[in-house]
């Protein structure tokens, strides 16, 4: 007859410390309902998302009217703030730094032609160019 012990399932495993979306990712429904402006103000306190970047996305008159009056960011907004928290993560993890990420992601960019990839990732198609730049140097192609 089998042990107790090995039936029982193995424990669900916390995700590391120090991830922007520990609680729990933006998700299609949510972004399209529209993300609580409190909880980006949270990301913001947190230092997982610079003021600026989020202002660059949001006006920033824009994003404290929301706050004031409860409310959630249009999608439109939601999907911006879901992109750069994306983009910001994936430079975390693939550079394994943060702050080296921080000024990876704020820096000119040789191979994004000079520009900043934080503020390219304003579009989607920026974020994409962001995304393969960090893939190709984190497989060493850049160096």
């Amino acid at each position: 007859m089998a042990s107790t012990a090995s039936k029982r399932r193995p424990a669900a495993r916390k995700p590391p410390a120090g991830l922007a979306e520990e609680e729990r990712p933006f998700i299609h429904d949510e972004i399209i309902s529209g993300v609580d402006a409190r909880r980006v103000k949270d990301l913001i306190e947190r230092e997982v998302l610079s003021a600026k970047d989020v202002f660059r996305a949001i006006p920033e008159r824009t994003f404290n009217r929301r706050l004031a009056k409860r409310e959630t960011l249009k999608p439109s907004e939601s999907d911006a703030i879901s992109r750069l928290l994306r983009i910001t993560e994936t430079a975390k993890k693939l550079l394994g730094d943060e702050q080296f990420a921080r000024e990876w992601l704020n820096l000119p960019n040789p191979v994004l032609r000079g520009l900043i990839p934080i503020e390219l990732a304003q579009t989607d198609a920026g974020a994409r160019q962001v995304e393969a730049a960090l893939l190709h140097l984190a497989h060493g192609d850049y160096l």
